[in-house]
C-alpha cells in the first residue's frame, strides 16, 4: 500500500494536513485528515485539540492510521510546553470503528451527550454589578461575525453562519448577553420551535468571570425570557470532559437523555 497527498488543500484543510492510501495498482482505499485547534478557554489544560478523522477500508486503516499519528506529532513538536489531546468523533452505531480506535490505544472517556432540564421559573435576574443585561447586536454583517467569532472560541465545533441564520428564524431565537464597559464578559444562544421546549445552542463565560455565578446567573435570565413564551424546559450538548459544562447541568438538575457522539482520545504531554 501507498501513501500520498494532494497537491493542494483537501476540502478546506492544507494539503499538509491530508493522505490517501492506495494499493499497489493505485485503487485508493481511503482518506485521512488532521485538524489543529487551540482550545484555550474550552480546555485551558489541555488547549491543543488535535483532531483525526480515518475513512478507509480496514486493510489500509492501520497505515492510514500512523500516518495522521505522525502528523499530529509533527504539530506537538511546534508546541512542546503546551498539554492537549488526540481524538476523533463516532456515533455510538459505529462499533467496528470505536473498536479500532480502542485497540490503537484510544480511550473512550469522553462523549457528546444530549441533557434537558427545566428552566427555572423566576423572573430575569439583576445583572452582576456594573453589567448591562442586553440583546447581542446582530444588525449588521461585521456584528454577526464578531458574535460568531466570540461563541466559537469557546466551541470544539463552529457555529457557521448559515446555521445562525437558520436558528434566527426560530420563534424562540433570542442572542444575550452580560456586558461591562460595552465589552461581552458572558453571552448566550438559545433557539428552538417545539411547543414548550427550547434549545439551549451556545453559553460562554469569560475565564476571568468563571466559578462567581455569571453564567448561571445568564441563563436564569434568559429562562425567565423564554417562559413569558410558553417554554419551560430546555435541551442541550455538552461534553462530558467538560467539567463546567457537567457542572452547570448538576446544577439545573438536568437529565442525560442520550449519548450523541463518542470521541475516543489519547491525551499529550
Amino acid at each position: 500500500m501507498r501513501l500520498s497527498q494532494p497537491n493542494g488543500p483537501y476540502q478546506g484543510i492544507p494539503k499538509e494536513d491530508v493522505f490517501f492510501v492506495a494499493d499497489d495498482r493505485y485503487v485508493q482505499l481511503g482518506v485521512g485528515f488532521v485538524i489543529l485547534s487551540m482550545q484555550t478557554e474550552m480546555y485551558p489544560e489541555r488547549p491543543m485539540q488535535i483532531y483525526i478523522q480515518v475513512d478507509a477500508q480496514p486493510s489500509a486503516r492501520n497505515l492510514l492510521l500512523g500516518a495522521l499519528l505522525a502528523r499530529a506529532e509533527q504539530y506537538r513538536a511546534m508546541y512542546p510546553q503546551l498539554r492537549g489531546r488526540i481524538y476523533t468523533q463516532l456515533v455510538p452505531t459505529q462499533w467496528e470503528m470505536i473498536n479500532f480506535y480502542s485497540h490503537n490505544g484510544f480511550a473512550n472517556n469522553d462523549a457528546e451527550e444530549e441533557y434537558i432540564f427545566t428552566l427555572p421559573d423566576i423572573k430575569v435576574n439583576t445583572p452582576p454589578m456594573s453589567c448591562q443585561f442586553a440583546s447581542v447586536p446582530l444588525q449588521t454583517p461585521e456584528q454577526t461575525q464578531a458574535f460568531l467569532a466570540r461563541l466559537n472560541a469557546y466551541r470544539m465545533t463552529p457555529i457557521t453562519m448559515d446555521y445562525l441564520m437558520l436558528q434566527m428564524q426560530q420563534p424562540y431565537f433570542m442572542a444575550l448577553g452580560y456586558y461591562r464597559g460595552g465589552q461581552p464578559i458572558a453571552e448566550i444562544l438559545v433557539s428552538g420551535s417545539r411547543p414548550d421546549t427550547g434549545g439551549l445552542v451556545m453559553l460562554y463565560c469569560r475565564s476571568e468571570y468563571r466559578r462567581s455565578g455569571i453564567g448561571k446567573s445568564l441563563l436564569t435570565s434568559a429562562a425567565g425570557l423564554l417562559r413569558e413564551r410558553g417554554v419551560t424546559q430546555c435541551v442541550t450538548l455538552v461534553f462530558s470532559r467538560n467539567e463546567p459544562q457537567i457542572g452547570l447541568m448538576k446544577s439545573l438538575a438536568a437529565s442525560r437523555r442520550r449519548i450523541v457522539s463518542i470521541l475516543p482520545g489519547i491525551d499529550i504531554g
